[in-house]
């Protein structure tokens, strides 16, 4: 059953699709139909946290509340406090970030769908707005699935089905699927969603890259496992084996670093918007696998808080001003200055420029994670 909106609701929806198609986010006509006729204050658990403070959203929405909600804004919808029932964090993503998911996914009518992080339902919603086959949208906390499912009956998505399952081992009973989309932050691509796709495919995930959360598509060439890169961004992280390091790379770093000297060198690479240095973040990644993310005093982290880090010499970043600053050993400065100039000198290749080989790791619950990065060499230079 369709929800009756309000009146003016529907034409807010329609210029929060349409804004988001001028943003280049949304790309297609089905993917901006999906985002004007979902309504996504429905899929907002009884409110959403900002700043510490929890903003309840009622039942009758007023247009305050509805201009937050239909922005380009995550919200966060659960927190690991007492008084919440879900005791852990969930959002619903910057809808941006749905939108270009959405997009890489390729969905056409018929497709079905699974969902790995349930999240509120909102990116299972939209998905069946477009697909109108079955979506399976899976989460580990009870709490989530329930309300998930209770905002997609709200809101007519009766082909949405939200399940409490382990999100390593997917769902096989109801695959196999066409397409698997992850909500999460993870360290590489389960086996057994593999076992649930079918041979032509794609899973899109956020895989933890250089401290960040890119995503990329996975398709099959034949026996081998293939990523490219899609966009910037970032998610709460999974837990298990979906979010286990491996021997090499640095995680993202949760305390600052001990407040050193720093040196500064001026101008060692471009001066960059934010979606270009999320580009150059990428590829520095790609290079050395001590490429993450770290804070210290004396950095604005506006300017952008990608780094190498080695904690035995030393730490040099590099901001959006194309300035170096470090601490420690010289030679780890040096070392970031080179794979900068080596981005420049590539032409500045796009997260979308790069495609990787993914093979499974030895673990006993294993995953499978990018082994070799490429850039495409039939891009053009100076984007």
């Amino acid at each position: 059953m369709t929800p009756t909106l309000a009146p003016g609701l529907p034409q807010r929806m329609a210029a929060y699709a349409a804004d988001l198609r001028r943003r280049g986010a949304i790309r297609t006509d089905t993917v901006e139909h999906a985002f004007a006729t979902v309504p996504r204050h429905l899929f907002i658990p009884g409110g959403f946290w900002r700043t510490g403070r929890f903003i309840p959203v009622p039942e009758q929405v007023g247009d305050e509340l509805l201009e937050e909600i239909y922005a380009d804004k995550a919200l966060m919808t659960h927190v690991p406090k007492d008084e919440d029932a879900a005791g852990r964090y969930s959002s619903t993503s910057q809808p941006r970030v749905i939108a270009a998911m959405l997009e890489a996914l390729q969905l056409t009518c018929g497709l079905r769908v699974l969902e790995i992080g349930a999240g509120t339902g909102y990116n299972a919603a939209l998905t069946a707005a477009i697909t109108g086959a079955e979506v399976v949208t899976i989460d580990v906390s009870d709490v989530i699935v329930a309300e998930a499912q209770q905002a997609a009956q709200r809101a007519g998505a009766t082909t949405v089905t939200a399940l409490m399952a382990d999100g390593y081992l997917g769902h096989p009973d109801r695959g196999p699927y066409d397409r698997i989309v992850v909500t999460c932050g993870i360290t590489g691509i389960s086996p057994h969603w593999l076992d649930q796709l079918t041979d032509d495919g794609t899973i899109v995930a956020p895989l933890a890259h250089g401290g960040f959360h890119p995503t990329l598509a996975i398709t099959r060439d034949g026996r081998r496992l293939l990523g490219r890169g899609v966009m910037s961004s970032d998610f709460m992280n999974a837990a298990g084996p979906l979010y286990a390091w491996p021997d090499g790379q640095t995680p993202a770093l949760t305390e600052p670093l001990p407040t050193q000297p720093l040196t500064t060198r001026k101008c060692i690479g471009p001066v960059l918007s934010p979606e270009r240095y999320y580009d150059l973040w990428f590829h520095l990644g790609t290079r050395s696998g001590r490429t993450t993310r770290a804070y210290v005093d004396g950095l604005d982290p506006s300017l952008g808080m990608v780094c190498l880090h080695d904690p035995d010499r030393g730490t040099a970043w590099i901001q959006h001003t194309g300035d170096s600053h470090f601490v420690g050993d010289p030679a780890v400065a040096h070392e970031l200055a080179t794979h900068v100039q080596a981005w420049a000198d590539l032409g500045q290749p796009a997260i979308a420029d790069h495609h990787a080989v993914l093979e499974s790791t030895d673990a006993d619950e294993p995953v499978f994670r990018p082994v070799a990065w490429h850039v495409n060499t039939d891009q053009p230079a100076g984007r």
